[in-house]
């Protein structure tokens, strides 16, 4: 006799449950729900706008809104490069010469030549000429930064080589960002987005940043950590006053509000060549507390070279100076650098020892006595007690996090209100529901019950989107929400290729099960095709985009993986159910 429930399909009959409700169905719609109760659980603090500090629901996360959603800062920094290959070839012609020094050749360093371009610094060596090719030798072997630019009889011209001032490049930038990233982590603000533009800008964008002057102190600040002996053996406070309030009424220089203060302390140097010992530096207090001033504040004449730099910093702290009360920033040194202050402080009792930050000195106490275990504190300048302790903690933060290994410049900036950014997202929300209603609405009029079953599949699709962005940390920017919705356009094509196939194989005559499944594997192939197109494209965004390129990227592949799971395994896991567990063969399917 038979089977009432069985079917032609190819070469063999097969049961009509063994065609429709496989085993795995079960496990398949186990899977589904667990999926369904692990997003709404995800979804529900953002939809709720739950409070993650206050609230007892086990999940804690909310959906991030980017910079474009919450209001912000926007930045974009650009590095001085000139004056960090200034400084790194000063350090290789040094080094060079203690090399060669070492070796019994003789080299003394020139001034900088004329011909010098900004990115390519050129300096001079003068030498014995019988020496030539001892120093071309050393030079080939052990100095493939440098590279000879010009030469004659006893003179040599160095500049970097071309391949080390891209390393430089590329370090430098690395460097700051990652500098700039630690500095905004311990300020507290929530995602930010950190980027490299060209070869010579970074990118900052600080999402609902509300004390945007701080911030940009904070950022921008170089944060040059310096301890340095003041020469007054050499040339005493009362001398070094008068001769620097001299130089600026003989050369009317002198320092105005407004003004770069390093161009000041630049022009006040250039003007001391030759008045003030070889190997010393004038660099100044900002106060005009003090009994002697000139107009850039209290004058000192300290060692060029520093004996302790912040890269010998280990922590600090705000703490308060017990004497005055006052906020103030405590640091320590690494075991290292704690041996080199504590013999420094002992060769030197009697001395002062000028704690310089940014090429301003901050204070100079006189030293007592040997100071061990590496620890000290920088005092800050006059004010109120909430501003110091602001200043203070600013300060300690960016000496824990590190030294900008170069000048940053402001560029550009931005400011995006909060009341601009909840508009974008009340029009992008009303704009989606509008869009996703006519959607819905087409496809159940012109499919009828089983466009019903698309319209849950799409519900699920952007419920699992939703909360795999916020599972994984993601930021939701304005071209997220495009990716989004381009995904959702792409959900509905799958189904449309579906059900058109489904159509197709009913019109054929087909019985319904048959069609059903056959409607399914013709179609794969070609939503396989079109998704992994989408996601080639999607990951070259992902790996040259910058910010909001970056997440438009993100929303777009994940939303290919949940619509490749809704399309195809969620509606064909409800075809299956329906066809299943009905209790006659379904004979006609309402598409």
């Amino acid at each position: 006799m038979n089977n009432p429930r069985a079917y032609t399909f190819g070469p063999r009959r097969i049961a009509y449950e063994e065609l429709n409700m496989p085993r795995s169905w079960w496990a398949k719609l186990a899977l589904l729900i667990t999926f369904l109760i692990t997003a709404v659980f995800y979804v529900i603090p953002t939809i709720a706008n739950l409070d993650p500090e206050k609230t007892n629901f086990p999940v804690k996360k909310k959906v991030n809104l980017g910079l474009d959603l919450q209001g912000g800062l926007y930045m974009v920094l650009g590095v001085d490069f000139n004056k960090v290959f200034h400084e790194v070839i000063d350090r290789q012609v040094s080094g060079l010469r203690e090399n060669l020094k070492s070796k019994n050749i003789t080299v003394q360093k020139g001034v900088e030549v004329s011909q010098s371009t900004p990115d390519d610094p050129k300096l001079p060596i003068s030498f014995d000429p019988a020496q030539r090719d001892e120093i071309h030798k050393i030079l080939k072997r052990d100095y493939w930064t440098l590279r000879i630019t010009n030469e004659s009889a006893g003179k040599m011209e160095l500049g970097l080589s071309r391949e080390y001032r891209t390393e430089i490049r590329q370090g430098t930038l690395s460097q700051s960002i990652e500098v700039i990233r630690n500095r905004v982590d311990e300020f507290g603000v929530a995602e930010p987005i950190i980027t490299s533009q060209g070869e010579d800008r970074i990118v900052v964008e600080l999402p609902g940043i509300r004390e945007v002057e701080r911030a940009k102190e904070l950022i921008g600040r170089t944060a040059k950590l310096e301890f340095k002996l003041v020469a007054d053996k050499q040339l005493d406070q009362n001398q070094l006053f008068a001769m620097v309030a001299e130089l600026e009424k003989s050369n009317n220089v002198a320092y105005r509000e407004g003004q770069k203060f390093s161009e000041y302390v630049q022009k006040i140097n250039e003007l001391a060549k030759g008045k003030i010992p070889p190997g010393t530096i004038i660099a100044f207090e900002r106060s005009k507390a003090a009994e002697q001033t000139v107009s850039g504040g209290i004058p000192y004449l300290l060692n060029a070279s520093a004996d302790i730099t912040g890269h010998d910093l280990q922590d600090a702290t705000v703490q308060i100076d017990p004497e005055s009360q006052r906020p103030a920033v405590g640091f320590e040194l690494t075991p290292q650098a704690a041996e080199t202050f504590a013999k420094l402080t002992g060769e030197h009792i009697g001395e002062r020892l000028a704690i310089v930050l940014d090429n301003i000195v901050h204070s100079a106490p006189v030293i007592q006595g040997q100071i061990p275990g590496g620890r000290g504190q920088i005092s800050l300048g006059s004010g109120g007690r909430e501003g110091l302790l602001e200043e203070a903690k600013d300060l300690a933060i960016v000496l824990r996090a590190g030294a900008l290994p170069a000048q940053l410049e402001f560029q550009q900036e931005r400011e995006i209100g909060p009341s601009l950014g909840e508009d974008s997202i009340q029009k992008g929300a009303k704009a989606g529901i509008i869009g996703c209603l006519l959607v819905f609405a087409f496809i159940v009029f012109y499919y009828r019950v089983s466009g019903a079953v698309a319209v849950f599949s799409l519900t699920l699709n952007a419920l699992f989107i939703l909360a795999i962005l916020i599972g994984i940390d993601a930021t939701l920017t304005l071209p997220g929400i495009a990716g989004i919705a381009l995904t959702i356009g792409m959900a509905v094509d799958s189904n449309v290729i579906i059900f058109e196939r489904i159509r197709d194989e009913l019109m054929e005559g087909k019985p319904t099960p048959i069609a059903v499944e056959s409607g399914f594997a013709k179609a794969f192939s070609c939503i396989f095709d079109a998704n992994i197109t989408h996601g080639i494209v999607a990951v070259i965004l992902l790996m040259y985009g910058t910010g909001p390129i970056k997440g438009f990227a993100i929303t777009l592949l994940i939303g290919i993986a949940t619509t490749l799971f809704c399309a195809v395994t969620v509606c064909k896991l409800i075809f299956d159910g329906y066809l299943g567990l009905s209790k006659q063969p379904v004979k006609s399917l309402s598409i």
